[in-house]
């Protein structure tokens, strides 16, 4: 038995970590945590922690630490990955997870056949190890539940000797472990609202991205390449960024934001998202019809001449022949400029004499059915027909810009608080250039954070090799991250992220599972 003054002691130890499993809230440092304090508090040298998943009948095995094999190998923290067994009576965590029993068993190797229970010792042959003495108690949730099964292996006292867990600790230990079950239930729902949370704005993020074929996986590859930048970052022992590490919580803040960074295009229309041509089909469409009209008023206008030549005493052929040829010429023409329109109409490059070409076209009159003289383009037509590069009039470009006032009008009105505070100034930021060049704010390189500029560098990027787009065809990585440095040159990107992001082969990064 202990004395009074080491169970007082032990019982404010076991209130101390109780309080600190609470505030835990990330289930994989949460099981972790469990079994390094549940080690400490009983002087176990090594320690395991299961989870019961009635619904496959199996236990799951999370956690392992040993310290003797720590110091033995140098083990690192990695080596153990996670692993499935079945739930039955046969195995004594699988024993103590169906049954709720505490187990106390003072040498492993020693256990009586009507124990109902078996101990596995190539875990011992493999390692060289010995386990001896075991402790194993059931984590029950408030409503009595198994939820888990907490392990100690090999009790050392003072003078460093394997000896039997005492008694006399079980019902700490057990109280521990039901602290522990709550603990890890409240993660657990964590865990399940953030994974419904994070599928709910990937999937709607990847809606609004296949809203176009030129932009389907956009976001999800910018938050692939944003995540690797950052990971490399913490990777990084040498300049500017050296001190910076991002942390799980911040790792997660910068993920939403690249997810995000691009949903406010669900406010820009469809039609200049995917804009393939300076028309529409419909407009183009509209415009044919047009000057079918066109040929047809020419046609009819050198009618009404012939009629009135041959009012005049049976008419002069010699001039119903000139006004046949310059009815052809006339709808030559016609033909002619409408040839010109289509060109213009799919090309992304439009010169000098094309744009005064057009402009003569513009100027055209015609008469319609009703008598109304009209043009042969609409000014709607000509803004359109008359871009310079690309296919994307002033208005739509500033439509298209438009998408990061919405993506911030919208994140800011998710609930983000804490330490996803800053995702829709991370989210909204990413058209920004440090030399105060980008939009929509215009701010220069002390007011971009750095979460800002690394989305920045990822967006760019993916957007460079994606697929061909509209007004540009795709780029090969080495063209790419050659416009990158080109652009860091030029002080718009953060030239130490687009060295890591080189440096680092962060380019080649794969998709998180």
């Amino acid at each position: 038995m202990y004395p009074f003054q080491d169970m007082r002691e032990r019982l404010e130890t076991l209130n101390k970590i109780g309080i600190a499993l609470s505030s835990e809230t990330n289930l994989t440092l949460l099981l972790e945590s469990i079994v390094r304090e549940t080690r400490s508090f009983t002087n176990a040298d090594a320690g395991s922690l299961y989870l019961v998943d009635q619904d496959n009948g199996a236990l799951h095995f999370e956690v392992a630490q040993n310290d003797t094999l720590k110091k033995k190998a140098g083990m690192k923290p990695d080596t153990f990955k996670p692993y499935s067994l079945a739930l039955t009576k046969n195995s004594i965590s699988g024993y103590v997870a169906i049954t709720g029993e505490t187990l106390n068993i003072p040498d492993a190797y020693d256990l009586s056949p009507e124990a109902g229970f078996e101990f596995n010792r190539d875990f011992d042959r493999r390692n060289n190890y010995r386990t001896r003495s075991m402790l194993l108690v059931a984590m029950k949730d408030t409503e009595g539940k198994i939820i888990g099964v907490l392990q100690l292996i090999n009790s050392i006292d003072s003078d460093g000797k394997v000896i039997p867990f005492d008694p006399s600790i079980e019902s700490l230990v057990s109280s521990l472990a039901s602290q522990a079950a709550v603990a890890i239930k409240n993660a657990q729902l964590i865990k399940e609202i953030k994974a419904v949370f994070e599928a709910l704005i990937q999937y709607s993020v990847s809606a609004i991205d296949a809203r176009s074929p030129f932009t389907a996986g956009h976001s999800k590859g910018v938050a692939k390449y944003t995540m690797a930048l950052a990971r490399a970052i913490n990777d990084t022992h040498d300049g500017p960024y050296t001190p910076v590490s991002f942390g799980p919580a911040e790792l997660e803040e910068l993920n939403y934001a690249a997810w995000l960074h691009d949903i406010g295009k669900i406010g820009v229309r469809e039609w200049v998202l995917d804009k393939r041509s300076r028309l529409s089909e419909a407009e183009t469409a509209a415009l044919i019809s047009r000057f079918e009209s066109i040929k047809a008023s020419a046609i009819v206008e050198t009618d009404k001449k012939k009629l009135v030549l041959l009012q005049k005493e049976g008419g002069n052929g010699k001039e119903i022949r000139e006004l046949d040829r310059d009815l052809n010429g006339r709808l030559k023409q016609i033909e002619e400029d409408l040839a010109f329109i289509k060109e213009i109409n799919t090309s992304n490059f439009l010169d000098e004499p094309g744009l005064k070409r057009l402009e003569e076209i513009y100027k055209k009159k015609y008469l319609d059915f009703e008598g109304q003289k009209r043009g042969y383009l609409t000014d709607f037509e000509f803004e359109n027909l008359s871009v310079r590069k690309g296919n994307l009039t002033k208005g739509d470009v500033e439509e298209i810009q438009s998408h990061v006032i919405h993506t911030e009008n919208i994140v800011d009105k998710i609930p983000f608080k804490g330490s996803l505070k800053r995702v829709p100034l991370f989210a909204a930021g990413h058209h920004e250039m440090l030399d105060g060049s980008g939009y929509p704010k215009q701010v220069t390189s002390e007011n971009i954070p750095l979460q800002t500029r690394i989305i920045t560098v990822a967006d760019i990027y993916e957007a460079l090799i994606a697929k061909d787009r509209p007004y540009r065809k795709s780029m090969d990585p080495l063209r790419s991250l050659a416009i990158l440095q080109e652009e860091a040159a030029k002080g718009r990107l953060d030239k130490e992220l687009v060295r890591i992001f080189i440096e680092k082969k962060v380019y080649e990064a794969k998709e998180e599972n």
